[in-house]
């Protein structure tokens, strides 16, 4: 019984891999964060609900895939026109890994509404410009600078560059080029809408997380041994300025606060840092 649910799930997932996640009911018996990311395509069963939201990962898997997927992804050469420091922090870090669950990787997932869109090209320029205006908002509510660096190359996912943004914050320990935003945007599809997404219409260009690469994301990394940046902050100021119909996910091990890494899976939703906490638990 357990090999035929396994090979269920592994066809499953084969059939979904590439297409946008379908939208399905709210389940009640599931927390909000959970609900949010199964219809974003973060589907495995890596990620589920526990009574305090800190047991939320099945432990073991994750730091193995990470770490595999991070060697495995790790760029030949350094970027062209990057510092060595940046160009290090690259090779070093997960910014381009692809894990083969969608639970194990950050992935910013989205819905935009269809009226606000010619098509999937314009609706792909429109979610840039949402997302840069929301990085500049947060940066200036955090008294920090951050800069978009447009003259650097950089790899593609799905035939669109990853966008590159400088971070400088004295108070942080953010200087010398040892702090980077990194995101990138998929190709929009033409999608439908989770009823219970804030701001919602039935039609949407949706970025969705469970293609086994061409996902959106986007990730603060800060090199070297002292971890000072606000990560967590970051995280919810730049999600407070986004639309309503923009989350984003994040594994264990990858938001810092005060200087430690959490250890279990957020969401953010509005600002609002949501934890995988059974709702009977609330």
């Amino acid at each position: 019984m357990t090999q035929l649910k396994t090979l269920f799930f592994a066809v499953t997932t084969a059939a979904l891999a590439g297409c946008a996640a379908t939208p399905r009911k709210y389940d009640d018996e599931s927390s909000r964060a959970l609900n949010l990311a199964r219809a974003g395509g973060v589907y495995d069963q890596d990620l589920r609900d526990s009574p305090d939201g800190t047991r939320s990962y099945r432990k073991g898997l994750f730091t193995t895939l990470l770490d595999i997927a991070s060697l495995a992804t790790s760029f030949d050469a350094p970027l062209r026109h990057l510092s060595g420091t940046q160009t290090f922090m690259f090779n070093a870090t997960d910014i381009m890994a692809t894990p083969d669950n969608p639970s194990a990787r950050p992935s910013l997932i989205g819905w935009m509404p269809g009226s606000l869109a010619a098509n999937e090209d314009d609706a792909y320029e429109h979610y840039v410009t949402v997302v840069d205006e929301a990085i500049t908002h947060a940066a200036e509510s955090m008294s920090i600078t951050a800069t978009k660096l447009t003259d650097v190359k950089t790899p593609e996912i799905d035939e669109h560059p990853l966008m590159l943004w400088s971070v400088t914050s004295e108070r942080y320990g953010c200087g010398k080029s040892n702090c980077i935003i990194a995101y990138n945007i998929q190709q929009p599809t033409y999608w439908k809408t989770p009823s219970y997404v804030t701001g919602r219409e039935a039609a949407s260009y949706n970025i969705a997380a469970n293609h086994p690469e061409e996902y959106s994301r986007l990730i603060f990394r800060q090199s070297g041994d002292e971890r000072t940046f606000p990560v967590g902050e970051f995280y919810s100021a730049v999600s407070a300025d986004m639309p309503p119909w923009i989350v984003m996910y994040f594994p264990p091990n990858t938001v810092f606060q005060g200087g430690e890494p959490l250890t279990y899976p957020v969401l953010y939703e509005q600002g609002q840092q949501l934890m995988f906490k059974e709702p009977n638990h609330e």
